[in-house]
């Protein structure tokens, strides 16, 4: 799906653990004189379980397409001109209690939705729905926090979880656009199944380390026989409380034996992201992320240096709890034009990573240059204590900076996007 830094789909809002604890009072020669002592509460493990229900829709218009084809350099929002229901999204789960010696909590998340393409895992729920709508698991795990090491402990998570790396998340509520970053959509891992441990070791350093089958694949259906791994870590309570910085590298190999043979089990694919998060006021963040990517499998299946790099800029400002102005800047460069890529059909992202044959549209080596500005609308006369409404509309420019035409079938240097959802949380 933790600390500061975020679960891809982490797609919730963690509620605040309930905990209580009155002491009873002491005995003496005059028990007998004094009232009776107020009774112990223990805390209840299955009191602080909570559950949610999110509702996703929305409707991406591009002026240079009619309801056929793909928005070029998008997933969740790479359908022109048509309402689509991105995702239903529930949530059930146990935040751990740090402050406690040991804790166990668990998140159980699943989606459906036409996101659902662009999610899933190999082994569960993989082609239950070929259609535009289908449903995957998001998250299955089991979180333990221990005491080992340092005062701050080791929280461990086993299971079904999201990508460990970067700013945007599959849960819509936890990102600022509709529209997904470059780096989001094609440079960082999005599901797994393993194990992966974050070791407090003070109040600043929190050490990051993760194994498991690969990226989007689970251990019994795996599109080749190794593993992968996370390595990385994050500072907090920098400046003044008011910055993070998440560094997170990924590695191992990632391509299928049924597109590369068994050559794939011995190349690898790596992945390092960098956050910085900064908290300016109690009204202004600002976010800088860099990243690079590079997999030596579509290097021996093509010959080329497959590798793209770049960031994403964000700033957002609260004007108040029902506004708040969104502004995002990227560039990305993908240098054999093999990373950047769209999916033609229903299944054909689930197909490239069991690597099967599909139809697929990729541009030449480009640099992409991208501006999205939006706002993020609560407002009060839609939100009530039991039903939360965010209306996001945006406006999103993407341009080639090195000549080449990826857009609108290959035909265009540059592309706007008209985009708005709406997210109904309970």
């Amino acid at each position: 799906m933790t600390t500061h830094h975020q679960d891809r789909s982490v797609r919730f809002r963690d509620h605040a653990i309930v905990a209580a604890l009155l002491v009873a009072g002491t005995t003496s020669a005059h028990a007998a004189d004094m009232p009776a002592p107020p009774p112990v509460l223990a805390t209840d493990w299955t009191s602080t379980i909570t559950h949610t229900i999110q509702l996703e829709g929305g409707i991406t218009v591009n002026p240079d397409k009619g309801s056929q084809g793909r928005n070029f350099g998008q997933l969740f929002t790479d359908i022109p001109n048509q309402p689509v229901f991105n995702q239903l999204l529930v949530t059930l789960a146990r935040p751990i209690d740090a402050t406690k010696p040991w804790d166990v909590g668990f998140n159980l998340q699943g989606l459906i939705g036409t996101d659902g393409r662009y999610d899933p895992t190999l082994g569960i729920l993989d082609y239950t729905l070929k259609d535009r709508v289908q449903a995957v698991m998001t998250q299955a795990n089991i979180v333990v926090h221990s005491p080992f090491l340092t005062a701050g402990g080791i929280d461990t998570k086993v299971g079904l979880y999201p990508g460990l790396m970067g700013y945007e998340t599959t849960d819509p509520s936890t990102r600022p656009f509709y529209t997904l970053s470059y780096v989001s959509n094609f440079l960082l891992a999005f599901e797994h199944v393993g194990v992966t441990s974050t070791w407090h070791v003070n109040p600043t350093l929190d050490i990051i380390t993760g194994v498991d089958a690969g990226n989007e694949v689970s251990p019994w259906r795996d599109n080749n026989s190794e593993p992968a791994g996370y390595a990385g870590f994050q500072l907090n309570n920098l400046v003044n409380n008011k910055l993070t910085v998440l560094a997170v590298s990924r590695f191992g190999p990632e391509d299928s034996v049924k597109a590369l043979g068994p050559a794939a089990n011995d190349y690898f694919r790596f992945w390092n992201d960098v956050l910085f998060t900064y908290k300016a006021t109690d009204k202004l963040t600002l976010v800088l992320e860099g990243d690079y990517f590079k997999d030596d499998g579509l290097k021996l299946a093509t010959g080329q240096r497959a590798e793209a790099y770049g960031g994403d800029a964000y700033a957002s400002y609260a004007f108040n709890d029902q506004v708040t102005f969104n502004l995002r800047g990227e560039i990305v460069r993908d240098t054999t034009g093999l990373i950047v890529t769209s999916f033609l059909t229903n299944t054909g992202f689930t197909n490239a990573i069991a690597g099967f044959p599909d139809i697929y549209q990729n541009a030449p080596p480009t640099t992409y240059g991208a501006i999205t500005a939006g706002v993020s609308l609560k407002p009060a006369i839609l939100n009530t204590k039991d039903v939360k409404v965010t209306i996001r509309p945006e406006v999103r420019y993407d341009a080639s900076l090195n000549g080449t035409q990826p857009f609108d079938n290959l035909s265009k240097s540059n592309q706007f996007l008209f985009a708005t959802d709406v997210i109904l949380a309970f």
